[in-house]
């Protein structure tokens, strides 16, 4: 089966050993992503960064022609879980409120760069 592989921006590869994400068939795998806007501009709240991230995953959903409601799996990383408990929400929302996907929701005690507060990481199905 040929894969067809995704980067957030060239080179990515190269510099961080992974790509963002790889479709298999009609399933995507989309890497742990997080709310970082333009300009490297990180959020201060869980919130704003969860909304930057899931937006995010939608971008990468799109290259592939996939939609946030073609995800069926979710992995979500928090350095509190109190702060992403209170801002369920925002992860309901992302997914239209309704039909939402399985997930598993780990705190870490940090993620890739010390401001960075959530993390996300999919598995859509093109045919969900």
């Amino acid at each position: 089966m040929a894969k067809e592989i995704f980067e957030a921006f060239e080179g990515q590869q190269d510099m961080f050993g992974y790509s963002q994400a790889t479709r298999a068939g009609d399933t995507i795998y989309v890497a742990g992503t997080v709310g970082i806007g333009e300009g490297m501009n990180i959020p201060e709240s869980m919130a704003e960064q969860m909304e930057l991230a899931y937006r995010n995953v939608a971008g990468t959903l799109a290259h592939f022609g996939a939609h946030m409601s073609d995800v069926v799996e979710q992995r979500v990383y928090v350095t509190s879980i109190d702060e992403a408990s209170a801002a369920l929400e925002v992860r309901k929302d992302a997914y239209g409120g309704k039909d939402l996907p399985a997930s598993s929701m780990v705190e870490v005690s940090r993620l890739a760069l010390p401001q960075l507060k959530f993390e996300v990481a999919v598995v859509a199905r093109l045919d969900a």
